[in-house]
């Protein structure tokens, strides 16, 4: 008789608790599309799409699986990837860890090597309904624009409405509302006014004052948390659906955002700026290196200009963000 082992309640229960590690790759093409491939309609989520990737055999380094994984299933070779995000989910059934990598520069054209249909589709289209339920995360997450603008300094409140009407009317998609020298009262009744000009608008608005100040519950909104508010939080200062980001200059600070459930950061600074010494810069080596040692997005920031978008991602930077440059 065949030795069988024969899983009991609790043993499967057991199986279910250790993950599956999966290594997945985000990759786009000169037009900004993502790869998607169609799961085989009798395997796990069959008739759903996916992001291609696939799982480690044993001892295999994770990004040597996800160059294989890619190439067996594609035909792609993969040339340079940055972490993205790391998304753990149960399902009835199973309990996977998606490893997310973005594919900044591959070769070849993909196929479908294993039979499955794959298609080129814009990131700002994907459905999380279309996607297992463990890949919803990233489809939130590549629906984040490329390029971030944050609002200089303003005196009055005309002009700072001016400033964010004609913001709003050029389609910006996210936008920080930094305004340092307004005291946190005055701060919060400024936003207001600024979400009122948003509503039914493509634009998003960050709110970038005292955690204890912001009290909306709109994914129209979301809350920016500078260094110093960064290092103060303990927990996650919004509930779901509101965007989180944070600044970061350190790898300690991008851990922190990490742990704390942030969305996105930004790190700085990356190129020269009236504000910081050359030996303070980053450069792009030195973003690369810090960015490359966390599981999010990461926007380059200082010294940055919305064309620099797309270059960027090479270096590891999911998109950049800036004042000066973008508000023109």
């Amino acid at each position: 008789m065949p030795n069988i082992a024969v899983e009991t309640p609790d043993a499967g229960a057991r199986a279910r608790s250790v993950p599956v590690h999966v290594m997945v790759a985000v990759i786009f093409n000169h037009r900004d599309e993502v790869l998607v491939a169609l799961r085989n309609r009798h395997s796990h989520q069959g008739g759903l799409w996916e992001f291609p990737g696939g799982k480690p055999e044993p001892g295999e380094p994770r990004l040597q699986a996800l160059h294989r994984e890619i190439h067996e299933e594609t035909g792609l070779r993969l040339l340079a990837s940055h972490p993205l995000c790391r998304v753990e989910h149960r399902y009835a059934d199973k309990h996977v860890l998606l490893d997310v990598h973005l594919v900044s520069r591959h070769a070849g054209e993909p196929s479908g090597k294993e039979g499955q249909r794959i298609e080129w589709r814009a990131r700002q289209e994907l459905l999380a309904a279309d996607f297992p339920a463990a890949n919803a995360r990233i489809v939130e997450l590549l629906r984040l624009p490329e390029t971030i603008t944050i609002t200089p300094d303003v005196d009055s409140e005309g002009e700072f409405l001016e400033l964010m009407r004609k913001l709003i009317a050029s389609g910006r998609e996210l936008v920080q509302v930094r305004q340092t020298k307004l005291p946190p009262d005055r701060y919060r009744k400024r936003f207001m006014k600024a979400m009122e000009l948003a509503a039914g608008s493509r634009t998003r608005l960050l709110f970038n004052n005292l955690p204890e100040c912001f009290e909306f519950e709109s994914p129209e909104c979301g809350f920016h948390a500078s260094s110093r508010v960064l290092a103060e939080l303990d927990r996650r200062p919004v509930p779901p659906g509101c965007l989180f980001s944070a600044s970061c200059h350190s790898l300690a600070e991008l851990r922190r955002a990490e742990t704390l459930g942030a969305d996105f950061v930004l790190l700085s600074p990356v190129a020269a700026t009236g504000k910081y010494q050359a030996s303070q810069l980053l450069g792009w080596n030195g973003f690369r290196r810090l960015a490359d040692q966390v599981s999010l997005p990461v926007y380059a920031l200082g010294g940055m200009r919305p064309e620099l978008a797309r270059p960027a991602r090479a270096h590891g930077a999911f998109g950049v963000a800036g004042i000066s440059g973008f508000v023109r």
